[in-house]
């Protein structure tokens, strides 16, 4: 019987996982890959949840010994400075033994490009995913040139980034940086050959010059040397009106499907919750609306996610945290009458050790609830959290 056919546009960090995805778990399958092999790709360094070391490791045998080959390091937690009233500084940490990574995103897709190579049909051509002759398509072609299909957040408070490479000889951290500064906050993601240290604000608020300033005391407090490799990237918050359409045939996944801001790493999980879903689909175990109702509530959760540090405040009185504050505060009330959230925080909201909290209901917005634990306590926030969600 003649297989039936995906196409997986993109090679990105969702097309290439998700090339990685269905080659080798679904031989009933055809794959073919089509990437345009002169489209620049993004070259920052990147955090994963838990996900992305055991995805990586069924769906290509790939290793702690492996990070090498990426440049990556592992991923113990997330540290985090300057956030709510209540702490200056606490950590979001993995259970053990579970850890994240943190990767450079150009050398993961050359990796699962040259694993891929004699498993998938690769087309290395420009193409539009909308003509391409295949059973099912899932589309990871970038960032959509016109925003009609997508909604856009009301909520997050950042929409730029100023991002500088810091080179050492080794790491010298094994976690992520997430702080609050004057005018937003900074993330430090540590690589095997350099720290990459990236500033969200808004521009609408404060000014390139002024992040760049500001950034300064990052590399002082850290002993990181700035290099002249910046960038300086301006981005929507947005999400697909129907991420699933025709029918369930074609889904869209990476920044062709969404872009929340970077601030607690979840677009790794969000990828392969769509490349699950998708297949689901595709193999008649769910339905594209439904599916598509689940996209939308996952979306919002992981917006909750993002919105609760706003909604904290930090240790700065300056005009964006007046600004970002509102609107975490507005999220939370939007999310009143929310039953997952309700009965999720209802199984934690007396636990004050997060390797205590057992609850057995699903995680929430990609977090377990022992993340909630670790998150509404740093913060500073169980009070303000129980009144929008009782």
């Amino acid at each position: 019987m003649k297989k039936r056919k995906i196409a997986v546009v993109g090679k990105g960090t969702a097309g290439s996982q998700a090339a990685a995805y269905f080659a080798t778990l679904i031989p009933e399958f055809e794959v073919e890959w089509y990437f345009d092999p002169n489209k620049p790709t993004q070259s920052v360094g990147e955090g994963s949840t838990l996900k992305l070391p055991n995805n990586l490791f069924e769906n290509v045998g790939f290793t702690h010994g492996d990070l090498k080959n990426i440049k990556g390091t592992f991923k113990t937690g997330i540290y985090k400075e300057n956030w709510g009233s209540l702490n200056k500084s606490f950590f979001h940490d993995f259970p053990p033994p579970q850890s994240g990574y943190h990767f450079n995103a150009v050398e993961l897709q050359n990796y699962l490009e040259k694993y891929l190579e004699d498993k998938v049909s690769i087309i290395r051509e420009s193409v539009s995913y909308q003509d391409i002759d295949a059973d099912f398509i899932l589309n990871a072609s970038g960032v959509p040139q016109s925003f009609d299909d997508f909604h856009t957040s009301e909520y997050i408070p950042v929409n730029a980034a100023y991002i500088t490479q810091c080179y050492w000889d080794s790491p010298e951290f094994d976690y992520s940086l997430t702080i609050a500064q004057k005018y937003g906050w900074v993330f430090g993601i540590p690589l095997q050959n350099r720290c990459s240290i990236g500033y969200l604000y808004n521009d609408n608020i404060n000014t390139e010059e002024e992040v760049a300033e500001d950034v300064k005391k990052i590399f002082a407090q850290y002993g990181l040397t700035p290099s002249n490799d910046t960038n300086s990237l301006r981005f929507k918050n947005y999400y697909r009106k129907q991420n699933y359409e025709r029918n369930g045939r074609i889904a869209h996944s990476g920044n062709a499907s969404f872009f929340l801001e970077p601030l607690e790493a979840t677009s790794i999980g969000f990828m392969d919750h769509i490349q699950r879903s998708a297949l689901d689909i595709w193999t008649g175990y769910k339905k594209y609306d439904q599916a598509n109702e689940d996209y939308r509530k996952l979306i919002s959760q992981i917006e909750l996610v993002i919105m609760i540090h706003y909604a904290a405040g930090s240790s700065f009185d300056t005009e964006f945290w007046d600004f970002a504050k509102e609107r975490g505060i507005k999220k939370l009330e939007s999310q009143r009458g929310d039953e997952h959230l309700f009965n999720i925080y209802s199984s934690i909201k007396d636990v004050q050790d997060f390797h205590l909290s057992n609850s057995q209901i699903s995680e929430y917005g990609l977090w377990w609830a022992g993340s909630f634990v670790q998150n509404i306590n740093g913060l500073g926030i169980r009070d303000l959290f129980q009144k929008f969600v009782n």
